[in-house]
């Protein structure tokens, strides 16, 4: 019986993590991001924001983490389509999936939001934190970005340094 998964996929090879399951906090039907980067793999944003939400709960993760063949993997990823800070539930998806899996998770996002003492309260659980700065001035930030409004460059830097 082939099993269809929507949030969790992999696992795939990661140059910087080994083999890595991923799991998408955030699937929709299209990217869900506070950037709308000019080389984004995943094409434009639609509509981008910085409103920390539930997209998709824990339960459904977990439910999907129980139905897994038996894989081996190095790492666990909190990535997917789009900005995985803005799932409110993700300190306690982080929690509950080592909980289930014990292996270390990583987290990659863009630091847009690691200004935000919730966001970095949610991080804490992760053992890895990937964050991405890709600009050196306010100016190549807005050009190479393009952040949703309230976002600034030296909120990214001073989040990244907290």
């Amino acid at each position: 019986m082939k099993r269809d998964f929507k949030y969790v996929y992999g696992p795939v090879d990661s140059w910087r993590l080994g083999v890595s399951l991923g799991i998408d906090l955030l699937s929709q039907d299209a990217k869900v991001c506070t950037f709308d980067c000019s080389y984004c793999q995943l094409g434009r944003t639609p509509a981008y924001t910085t409103e920390r939400r539930l997209y998709v709960s824990t339960e459904e993760i977990l439910e999907e983490m129980a139905g897994l063949p038996e894989v081996e993997e190095d790492h666990i990823t909190f990535s997917g389509i789009g900005e995985p800070t803005l799932a409110r539930n993700l300190g306690e998806a982080i929690s509950a999936v080592r909980r289930i899996r014990r292996r270390p998770v990583a987290v990659l996002t863009n630091a847009s939001l690691m200004f935000r003492e919730d966001v970095r309260e949610d991080l804490l659980s992760a053992n890895y934190v990937i964050a991405k700065l890709d600009a050196c001035s306010p100016d190549s930030f807005e050009e190479i970005n393009r952040p949703a409004p309230g976002i600034a460059y030296r909120d990214v830097l001073e989040g990244q340094i907290k």
